[in-house]
This record gives C-alpha cells, structure tokens and sequence, in this order.
C-alpha cells in the first residue's frame, strides 16, 4: 500500500512526460517517460556542475590575475563546449541505461536533448549572474 501511495505521489504530471515518450500506448510508458525526465535534469545539473568545476580550477590556476579575466567569446565558447558531454550522455542514456528506447523514440530522444541543453544553459547563465564570474558573461558597457 505505502509502494502505490509513493508511486502515485512521485508521477511528474501527464500532460509534461507525453512529450517526452513517443509511444504512449505502452502500459509502462509514463514510468518510462518519468525516468527519462529526471535523467535529463539530473544529466543537465551534473554537466553545469562539472563545467563551472573545470572553470573555476582554469581560473585558480591562471598564471597571472589578468590570465583570470576571460572574454566574452571565451566563456561562451566554454559554455558551448558543455553541450558535448551533455548530449553523449543524453545518447548514452537513452540507448544503453533506461532501456526502453523504442518506448522514448527518436522523437523523444530529440526532445529530451533539447531540454537538456536548455536547462544546461540555464543554469549556467544563472551560475554566471550570481557568481564572482558575472563580468565573463555580462560585460559593464559604459
């Protein structure tokens, strides 16, 4: 009984995951859909994470101060790098740890590296507003 109240509890709404899946006529396919939603955030968060890591262990390690300042261009350039890693895991997780590719398909597939690349961006833009690192990504212009 607790097993079906928590599972009942922890379902992401419908009307999100069916974006998610392709094939919503399997009886599994928002269990399916549930799990590939989280993988994406967990995935996006954990690549934010790791890219703001290699950032600040570049800037600890510049040789000099003026080493530490990066463009404009740089840091949006580190940012895109980003996207590489997210969408191998996205692929890999997709094809090889939740194994029910063919209930997510292509389309979902798709879907779901979008998301991820947008809530990879989004929390970087946001790690950069709130950080000593502001003036990388958002120049004074005066």
């Amino acid at each position: 009984m607790t097993r079906l109240a928590y599972g009942a509890a922890a379902r992401l709404p419908e009307q999100l995951i069916q974006y998610f899946v392709s094939d919503t006529s399997d009886s599994e396919w928002q269990t399916v859909g549930d799990k590939w939603f989280l993988y994406l955030v967990a995935v996006g968060l954990l690549c934010a994470l790791g890219m703001l890591g290699v950032k600040f262990l570049r800037k600890q390690s510049a040789p000099n101060p003026q080493a530490r300042n990066w463009t404009l261009g740089e840091t949006i350039g580190f940012i895109c790098l980003g996207f590489i890693p997210l969408l191998l895991l996205c692929f890999v997780g997709w094809k090889f740890i939740l194994r029910n590719a063919e209930v997510i398909g292509g389309y979902g597939l798709m879907v779901g590296m979008a998301f991820g690349l947008a809530l990879y961006a989004l929390l970087m833009l946001l790690a950069h507003a709130v950080s000593p690192w502001q003036r990388d990504l958002y120049p004074k212009r005066w």
